[in-house]
């Protein structure tokens, strides 16, 4: 009877994270469609996605589209700890990312026109972190990894997101500034920023595919069978 050696088989990043992306992506979509079928009609432009969390199944599609990102930082900060063993800060950044999109999954925001409660806040700081970790976990990982374009993305990406949360800082902190302007197209801003969140991801879990492709399968030898089946009589030891 023929014996096989055992393999380790670790996630592929980029097959993670395509999958956590389409996930999300099917999320947003449908949250959008009930969006746009609801009455009165949802405008995507001015609201932002966590707003959809009054429409009947709102808070169930968040959920999934957070807790699917979630899981791809997890990947992505495993395959960062073999990638760039040194850039010790990238996996510990990437699950603080991802624990971060697990708290926005399960603390929803306050529905439109309701006072914020406890969970709102809890909501509101965690989308905070989460849009600040991941583009400075990335830019660590493509200076570790001396990829330039990663290290541009990331930079993109962390204007797009600074820029989001310095509009939000009148809503946060619920300050109302005679005045002030009311940032009608946030939720136009913020699903682009979203969008280049995606690529962000996808990027990355290619650079560290690319960087390290064991990642994906590492065989490990059978003390037991070191010597006993030399190349070339795997056919004749078979048939024994």
């Amino acid at each position: 009877m023929s014996q096989e050696a055992p393999s380790h088989r670790t996630a592929d990043p980029l097959l993670v994270a395509g999958a956590g992306a389409a996930v999300a992506v099917t999320a947003a979509g449908g949250l959008h469609l009930a969006g746009a079928l609801a009455t009165p009609r949802i405008d995507p432009l001015a609201l932002t996605v966590s707003d959809y969390v009054a429409l009947p199944g709102g808070y169930a599609l968040l959920a999934v589209a957070a807790l699917a990102l979630g899981l791809v930082g997890m990947a992505l900060a495993a395959a960062a700890r073999r990638a760039a063993p040194a850039a010790r800060a990238v996996p510990v950044l990437l699950l603080g990312w991802s624990a971060a999109l697990l708290l926005v999954g399960l603390f929803p925001t306050n529905p439109p026109g309701v006072p914020a409660d406890l969970a709102a806040g809890v909501h509101r700081y965690a989308g905070a972190l989460a849009f600040a970790t991941l583009p400075i976990a990335v830019w660590l990982l493509g200076r570790a990894l001396r990829n330039g374009a990663l290290r541009g993305l990331a930079v993109t990406v962390g204007v797009a997101a600074g820029a989001f949360l310095v509009a939000h800082v009148p809503i946060v902190l619920a300050i109302d500034i005679a005045g002030s302007p009311r940032f009608p197209l946030l939720g136009g801003v913020e699903r682009v920023l979203y969008a280049l969140v995606i690529v962000l991801l996808l990027v990355t879990a290619r650079a560290l595919r690319r960087t390290a492709p064991d990642l994906v399968a590492v065989p490990e030898a059978d003390p037991a069978l070191v010597g006993r089946c030399p190349v070339g009589a795997g056919a004749s030891g078979a048939a024994a």
